[in-house]
C-alpha cells in the first residue's frame, strides 16, 4: 500500500457503505406535493381523451379495426375483445390515440343507432 491509500479506502467505504448495505431508496412524489408549475406541466402532458366515430370491421376474422368512412382513415383498437362485440356496427369509440401507431387505447365503445 502506498502512503495515504488506507485513508482513501476508508473514505470510499464511508461513501459506498449506504448503497452496499442499505440499498438505494427512491421516493415517489405526488403531483399535489409538487410546485404548481410542475403539476401544471404534468397535467398538460396527460394524454388527450378523444372520441372517434366509424364502423368496427374485421381485417381477418381475428383483428378488429375502426373504419372512419367520413375521413377515409382507419385505426387499430387495443381492446380486441370489446371491439369484437361491435363487429359490423357503427360506433363511437372514446379513447387515447397513439399517433405513431394509429392505435386507439380504448376507454369505451358504444353503438351509434342510425
Amino acid at each position: 500500500m502506498t502512503k495515504g491509500s488506507g485513508s482513501r479506502i476508508a473514505l470510499l467505504f464511508v461513501f459506498c457503505a449506504p448503497f452496499l448495505f442499505g440499498g438505494v431508496r427512491t421516493h415517489t412524489i405526488k403531483a399535489s406535493a409538487l410546485p404548481p408549475i410542475v403539476a401544471q406541466n404534468q397535467t398538460q402532458n396527460a394524454p388527450e381523451v378523444t372520441t372517434f366515430t366509424g364502423k368496427v370491421l374485421s381485417q381477418n376474422g381475428e383483428r378488429f379495426i375502426l373504419r372512419d368512412e367520413a375521413n377515409d382513415v382507419w385505426y387499430h383498437l387495443d381492446d380486441q375483445q370489446q371491439a369484437r362485440k361491435f363487429a359490423g356496427k357503427n360506433v363511437l369509440v372514446t379513447g387515447v390515440l397513439d399517433g405513431r401507431t394509429d392505435m386507439i387505447q380504448v376507454r369505451e365503445i358504444t353503438e351509434v343507432k342510425a
